[in-house]
């Protein structure tokens, strides 16, 4: 009998870690560069059944928006601000200061209620707050734009990979090496607290790499189609092996799992059936693959057609995790749990999509403004490939959404000058 109540008030250290846990686990997993066709799912020629299984176990938000470029995705992310509002409105260079310090961050919220958090792969947003400094308990990766899959070098030669500011030399293709770190953290993880896990792949952005077992799979195709696909199929690997750690460790049912990309394909990759690409705030180039899974609260196997933004996803992690937001936080985003989880709820609020061109979006209303001022006018219910400019016969739609585009960009700082590559072409993408 006493032995019964010991076991009743004193718990064992295994029971009490599984007791205390009980918040949600985030698992984000970034993609670089991957345009919606790039999946098997959509067409692609690529062979993705672990992107495509998670895909159908959580809800597919159909029409989620990133940014053109790489760093303003990021920074969107990490902070639920519209990252022109600190300059960042290209790919930064390596040595650009980029998200300033100081900021608050989605990991440092999570940080600060007892979460582990954990930034493996990409980092690129710049030297002024690396990612020790913004929030992150640990990294391990890259800091700069990309880099050689294999010899894990950027533009100038110079090895970019490290385990928490220490450069690490080190043997192995970059998608399974980031696979590997992710995965040992898992397994090495405190099990009392909940952890947040950030993996950003350098897949699928240039210079594309393979090994050849995987180049070896597509012979049939033409070199360059052959060496994309290969990439991406490496890419969908290293997701299922980091799935795979979640289910072995029973951590599924507790595990928020976002999968998206930080936007659309270059012209080696395919945003059928969206017009543009990379560079360009047509939807080929910002309207990208993101899948939410969360059993037992996210419905599987269904579509959310309610627009969300990259800002929004600071806010709605938080609240799917139950951690609330200090009210007087400076925040562009909006927490669009809830319209996850209910089909029938409001619209999202208009918001703005902002690189050197800019995307005001108002339920199927989407203005584009140009950096030199042209103005282009669609409704994506009616025209979701962008191809008719519908300004004149909608002149006081357009009026409208010009004034709150001014309105919510009041304070943006100027561009004094183009950084980064240059967009590209505004063709359909491929």
């Amino acid at each position: 009998m006493i032995l019964f109540l010991a076991l009743i008030f004193f718990p064992s250290a295994d029971s009490l870690a599984v007791f205390e846990n009980t918040k949600t686990n985030v698992l984000i997993l970034f993609a670089d560069d991957l345009g919606s066709g790039d999946l098997g799912m959509h067409g692609g020629v690529s062979r993705t059944p672990n992107i495509d299984r998670l895909a159908s176990e959580g809800v597919e938000l159909t029409r989620y928006y990133g940014y053109p470029f790489c760093s303003p995705s990021r920074a969107a992310l990490l902070t639920g601000q519209m990252p022109r509002r600190f300059g960042i409105a290209y790919a930064l260079g390596a040595r650009e200061p980029g998200l300033p310090a100081g900021l608050s961050t989605l990991p440092r919220t999570l940080q600060a209620t007892g979460y582990q958090t954990w930034l493996v792969g990409k980092w690129h947003l710049g030297t002024a707050s690396p990612p020790l400094q913004s929030g992150f308990n640990h990294f391990y990766g890259f800091e700069g734009p990309e880099i050689d899959y294999f010899a894990h070098t950027n533009r100038r030669g110079e090895v970019d990979w490290q385990r928490n500011g220490e450069t690490v030399n080190e043997k192995g293709y970059s998608t399974f090496l980031i696979a590997n770190e992710a995965i040992r953290l898992i397994d090495e993880r405190d099990t009392k607290s909940p952890f947040y896990l950030q993996v950003a792949f350098n897949a699928p952005h240039f210079p594309l790499s393979a090994p050849e077992s995987y180049l070896d799979k597509y012979k049939s195709l033409s070199k360059g189609n052959a060496l994309r696909a290969a990439v991406v199929d490496a890419f969908d690997e290293a997701v299922g092996r980091i799935l795979r750690a979640i289910e072995t460790h029973g951590l599924s049912e507790n595990t928020l799992v976002l999968f998206i990309s930080d936007n659309g394909a270059d012209q080696t990759g395919r945003n059928i059936p969206f017009r543009g690409g990379k560079g360009s705030v047509y939807e080929g180039g910002i309207r990208l693959p993101c899948f939410m899974r969360l059993p037992g609260k996210l419905p599987p196997g269904t579509r959310s057609h309610q627009a969300c933004s990259a800002q929004d996803l600071y806010p709605t992690l938080a609240s799917a995790v139950g951690v609330s937001l200090d009210e007087n936080l400076k925040m562009d985003g909006k927490d669009r749990w809830g319209a996850l989880l209910d089909v029938n709820a409001p619209k999202r609020e208009p918001f703005v999509i902002a690189g050197s061109d800019m995307a005001i979006f108002d339920g199927d209303w989407k203005l584009i403004q140009s950096m030199d001022g042209r103005l282009f006018l669609f409704n994506l219910n009616e025209d979701p490939h962008e191809q008719n400019n519908v300004w004149a016969q909608n002149a006081e739609v357009g009026e409208r959404l010009k004034k709150t585009l001014a309105e919510m960009t009041t304070d943006f700082p100027n561009l004094s000058q183009r950084r980064g590559p240059a967009p590209r072409s505004q063709r359909p993408g491929r």
